[in-house]
């Protein structure tokens, strides 16, 4: 289970796209796998050069 950063509990509502808690009105959408350190590049990148 997700933690509500509003509320220091769980999500009331979860599943494999979203987490949800009413009672702050924050919700979480899933959109995709966790970055890791080898999805980031070894050096910054300017924008609009990538």
């Amino acid at each position: 289970m997700t933690r509500c950063p509003g509320g220091g509990h769980d999500f009331p509502y979860e599943d494999d796209e979203a987490a949800a808690c009413a009672e702050h009105g924050i919700t979480l959408l899933w959109h995709g796998p966790p970055v890791t350190a080898e999805d980031l590049p070894d050096e910054p990148v300017e924008p609009g050069t990538a």
